[in-house]
């Protein structure tokens, strides 16, 4: 089994296909809870604005270089 996202999804999610998100969004879930922790607990802000971030990454991603 695969790590990667499949290149098909990316593209959906990039086109703004709201299953594709969903499935970058939970792709990406233990990072961003992992990485969304203040002094070992979750922070629900820290962790929103990083799928804020990520979300905005989708729409920006250039697929042409």
């Amino acid at each position: 089994m695969s790590k990667l996202l499949p290149y098909e999804t990316i593209v959906k999610a990039h086109e703004g296909d709201p299953d594709a998100v969903n499935a970058v969004l939970s792709h990406y879930a233990g990072y961003i809870r992992y990485f969304s922790k203040v002094r070992g607990q979750v922070n629900a802000e820290v962790e929103e604005y990083v799928k804020q971030q990520l979300i905005a990454a989708l729409f920006k991603f250039r697929f042409d270089r």
